[in-house]
């Protein structure tokens, strides 16, 4: 046995368990009062069961063993009494039990999510890359769900049955030590191959959760793109991308299935003989006299009651394993490089000095984990007030470069920084709050027009709203709509045309009020008068700094300054300061 678990240890599995089940009990440590009341009430539970037991024994053998009627009928009519007592005690308790754990689920398991997906939400945009989005779904919905349900099925568990256990076997001992013997003959059998399952139980439940993790990402990526699917014709590409998905997830599943029912079934098998055993050894103590019909009877109860627990108890290894299986693959996103949040003062104080802000990027370097260089020895200077446009060839760096001011991307060289006065703080998530961004598809969310404008500034009015829709030159279209700014809009702006997204987006970023605009092609799809009319607007807006990213000449004439990038440099084409 210490030859075994120095080997789980040194392989990691006991030592990853150990620190998987601290991690999910440190997380919802303002429910331990909850959780520790939860394994009180199963204890109280179990108690009430062996108390039945006991009572149930004397009831029988009063019956059996009747001497004087008129005392044994007031005895059998109270230990009835006690025992329907007891029984109906136990219903509306386990009821309440159920419902209780049921209500302590779902708010460890809204609380983990909240925890999980604001985590996801901090960690390092470039590090999360790595993940597929519907792997991401999948560890914060399943993984979590998982998780949450386990608080209270496996410790908690854990310790009810080992109670179980415990009170029956003391209950045997105490009646017959023989007994107490051949109920255990089994434990050390089914503990060391459960422990020889432990392993092949954590790979197993490790692929079944990558596997379904891949499933959902590739439903999930269908669903997204369903539109280009159909415009490419490609039902049957896709048809057969899902039946290579569904066969490998099949494969495991069954894989999986198979060592499960191999695993129950010997355990089952172990309680059974477990249960035949103590049965017989019973009746041929009653056959021999040495015990009375009442004690066989208690006997027989406690033996299924030390088989049923041991059995969950072996039975919580797939469970636990499972469970730390789903919290180590929630960890290994939530440890993740954190995004550096540590001038955030210093930016909502020039935010709310109204400050000048320069932005100065030196001899910056940038390029992506292991590959080659996308910008290189970059010199950029943006003042106060200015629009000015950077263009380039697609694939250029553009859009890496607005990444970079947005504080997604990390240069790895030189310096970008937001300058005001003597300040000098590092382009980070930190100074995101200075810029506000239109990318290149346009992202629109669900709700109504006013619901998705207001998630950049949720104090503003309806006034605030239709200001900067005529920014944008939404406000025509807007007002034609049946219930206007609150017009619903499905998921991704599927109700309007590309254009019309297309100026809500730069709607939204104008309503965000800062003091830097990043427009990332965000006139693609607008025709030459309204595009005019919108880059119009934008110049006439104050203390605003407009960064473009361009291809068309019509944009160019309104900008002050004008740079490209090629071949991983940047050169200043034209300046009219």
């Amino acid at each position: 046995m210490p030859k075994k678990i120095k080997e789980r240890l040194h392989d990691g599995t006991l030592r990853n368990i150990v620190e998987e089940t601290r991690w999910i009990y440190g997380h919802v440590k303002r429910y331990r009062k909850a959780i520790v009341l939860y394994t009180l009430l199963g204890l109280l539970t179990t108690a009430l069961a062996i108390g039945a037991s006991l009572l149930s024994k004397e009831l029988i053998n009063a019956i059996v063993y009747v001497v004087k009627r008129s005392a044994a009928w007031r005895n059998i009519v109270f230990l009835g009494v006690c025992v329907v007592m007891l029984g109906i005690i136990s219903i509306v308790l386990d009821a309440f039990v159920g419902r209780y754990s049921a209500k302590i689920n779902l708010l460890i398991a809204n609380q983990l999510r909240a925890e999980v997906f604001r985590m996801f939400l901090r960690t390092d945009w470039q590090s999360l890359q790595q993940f597929h989005s519907g792997d991401l779904l999948s560890r914060i919905n399943t993984d979590v769900t998982t998780v949450a349900s386990s608080v209270l099925g496996w410790v908690p568990t854990l310790i009810i049955k080992l109670g179980q256990f415990i009170a029956a076997l003391c209950i045997i001992l105490f009646y017959d030590p023989t007994m107490a013997l051949l109920a255990l003959v089994c434990a050390p059998i089914t503990m060391i191959a459960s422990r020889s399952f432990v392993g092949k139980m954590r790979m197993f439940s490790k692929k079944m959760r990558d596997v379904n993790g891949e499933m959902m990402a590739f439903n999930e990526e269908a669903l997204q793109n369903v539109q280009s699917i159909k415009a490419f014709n490609l039902n049957i590409a896709f048809d057969g991308k899902l039946k290579t998905v569904q066969q490998k997830y099949y494969e495991t599943g069954m894989a999986y299935h198979r060592f499960s029912i191999n695993t129950a079934s010997f355990m089952s098998a172990c309680g059974l003989f477990v249960s035949y055993l103590c049965l017989g050894w019973g009746a041929f103590r009653l056959w021999d006299n040495k015990i009375d019909f009442g004690t066989m009877v208690l006997f027989i109860q406690l033996a299924g009651y030390l088989s049923t627990s041991l059995t969950a108890l072996i039975k919580l290894v797939p469970s636990a394993i499972d469970c730390t299986v789903c919290a180590q693959r929630i960890i290994s996103v939530l440890n993740l490089k954190r995004e550096d949040l540590g001038h955030l003062k210093e930016v909502d104080q020039l935010r709310r000095e109204n400050a000048p802000l320069t932005l100065s990027l030196s001899q910056m370097d940038f390029s992506y984990l292991s590959r080659s260089v996308v910008l290189e020895q970059l010199n950029l200077t943006v003042k106060p007030h200015e629009m000015v446009a950077v263009v380039g060839p697609s694939g250029s760096g553009k859009t890496t470069l607005f990444r970079i001011l947005l504080g997604l991307l990390a240069p790895t060289g030189g310096s970008a920084e937001i300058v005001s006065g003597q300040t000098r703080i590092p382009l980070s998530p930190s100074t995101r709050g200075l810029f506000s961004y239109v990318p290149q598809d346009n992202v629109i969310f669900s709700g109504t027009i006013a619901d998705t404008l207001r998630l950049v500034r949720p104090d503003a009015s309806d006034e605030d709203i239709h200001a900067a829709l005529r920014v944008s030159c939404a406000d025509s279209f807007v007002s034609k709509l049946p219930k206007g700014i609150y017009s619903v809009l499905r998921e991704r702006g599927s109700t309007l045309s590309v254009g019309q997204n297309q100026r809500l987006a730069i709607a939204r970023a104008v309503l965000a009020d800062a003091p830097i605009l990043l427009l990332d092609e965000v006139t693609s799809a607008l025709d030459m008068k309204t595009e005019q009319h919108v880059l119009e607007n934008l110049a006439t807006l104050k203390n605003k700094t407009c960064i473009i990213s361009t291809h068309r000449p019509s944009v160019l004439a309104l900008c002050d300054k004008i740079y490209k990038i090629e071949n991983t440099h940047l050169t200043l084409l034209s300046s009219e300061k």
